[in-house]
């Protein structure tokens, strides 16, 4: 009778399971689910059922929850250990940040580099093929190993970006018009759960946390990807599928939204489930890179692929500054998505994967402009400092640093040691 029950309760779907009723194991979903109007997700065979593996204690905080004020978790700037809490490392221990995740045979377009001074003249500028080369090339003068400190600082600067998400409607990677015509159901769940998170009390943490797991699992499982390590809870992409650009792009969202707080937050089990979904992040990253450079570099096609997307142009400037949102977003939300698993990694185990190298624009007010003459004006009248990532030392020789946009200054930090980067800024 035991081995029967367990067996019953692996085959239900996760709402019964958790509800302790009955499931008729309908497919693809049960008569409860259906009347309830909820999404019916069965566990892949043989895995454990959600609430086996929940902490011991349940009655026990499961980890600090901070005020919220100024950040997603409102911490002071200069203290973020909470978050990696269990380890010990000194402050000023240099980490090690090598081989980038996204490998590539091709060497960076150097007329794009080695010109960065020019206004973008060509209607296309940001959307032929060279422009989606990745880079693993680093210049050996300027790679120095990356401060605990600095990892930490960027943790803190990429929270607040998703809390200001949902508190404005767009952040530094996610732009504004970005959703304004499409908001898909998966970015709306962790839009609802990111806002849940921000707001939660002593009292309602458990349950905010368990949405949060099992919403990642349902976006991970609803996407194709498989349960490779049942007792490790390791997840792996199921493979090739059929997804278009903007689809590829909201689930990579949806699934930052959840990365970010499980690695970061500082609780226990969150953090083992999120370090479960890493391999499927870096995939959906890589995927969604390849995926744009095929797509948007196709120049007789590359305007259907704002079809259910943006909203429809009535311009030939709208249209182009719209093809320009979605390459600059997928180009900046394939750098944070590698980047959170790489810092991750580096605080961990003291040496990472480097994120690659791709193009994206620096220059300030771009991201911001509020009309496609706007940012047709500014693209046309100043350098848009579209550059490698590796080469964005060379903005300090052509710009001003008020010029860099929020993006640019993060990703220097991120790249760069602190002190080179303090005497460009001098020498400017």
């Amino acid at each position: 009778m035991q081995a029967r029950a367990e067996s019953n309760a692996y085959n239900a779907c996760s709402a019964c399971t958790r509800s302790k009723r009955k499931c008729d194991r309908q497919m693809p979903s049960c008569a409860r689910c259906v009347d309830r109007g909820r999404s019916c997700v069965y566990p892949p065979s043989g895995s454990r059922v959600a609430s086996s593996s929940r902490p011991l204690l349940l009655g026990a905080s499961r980890g600090s929850v901070p005020r919220v004020d100024n950040g997603l978790l409102a911490e002071d700037a200069s203290d973020t250990s909470s978050r990696t809490a269990n380890l010990v490392l000194p402050d000023d221990l240099m980490l090690d940040l090598a081989f980038p995740l996204m490998d590539s045979d091709f060497a960076a377009p150097s007329s794009l580099i080695e010109t960065p001074g020019a206004p973008a003249t060509k209607a296309d500028w940001f959307l032929t093929p060279e422009t989606w080369k990745i880079s693993c090339t680093v210049d050996s003068s300027t790679a120095e190993a990356v401060g605990k400190a600095t990892m930490k600082k960027y943790v803190a600067r990429l929270q607040s970006w998703f809390e200001r998400w949902v508190t404005t409607g767009s952040n530094p990677f996610i732009h504004a018009r970005l959703y304004s015509a499409n908001f898909p159901a998966c970015v709306q769940v962790a839009y609802a759960t990111l806002a849940s998170y921000i707001h939660r009390t002593p009292a309602n943490t458990d349950t905010v946390f368990q949405i949060i797991e099992d919403r990642s699992n349902d976006l991970l499982q609803e996407n194709g990807a498989v349960l490779e390590s049942v007792g490790a809870e390791k997840w792996a992409d199921g493979g090739e599928q059929d997804v278009d650009l903007f689809a590829q792009l909201t689930r990579l969202h949806a699934l930052m939204v959840y990365q970010i707080i499980g690695l970061f937050d500082g609780d226990i089990r969150s953090r083992h489930v999120a370090e479960g979904h890493m391999a499927v992040q870096n995939s959906w990253a890589c995927k969604l890179f390849r995926s744009a450079g095929k797509a948007l570099s196709n120049t007789h096609s590359v305007a259907t692929h704002l079809g259910g997307c943006l909203p429809r142009p009535s311009t030939a400037s709208q249209q182009q500054w719209y093809l320009w949102i979605l390459s600059e977003s997928i180009r900046r939300t394939c750098l944070v998505a590698s980047s959170l698993c790489s810092i991750f990694l580096a605080l961990q185990q003291r040496w990472s994967a480097c994120p690659a190298g791709i193009m994206y624009t620096n220059r300030s007010g771009l991201w911001n402009a509020a009309s496609a003459t706007e940012w047709e004006t500014q693209c046309l009248e100043k350098n848009v400092a579209f550059l490698q990532r590796f080469e964005c030392l060379r903005l300090f020789d052509e710009v001003e640093p008020a010029d860099i946009d929020e993006f640019g200054t993060a990703m220097l930090d991120m790249t760069f040691n602190s002190e080179l980067l303090e005497k460009c800024r001098g020498r400017s």
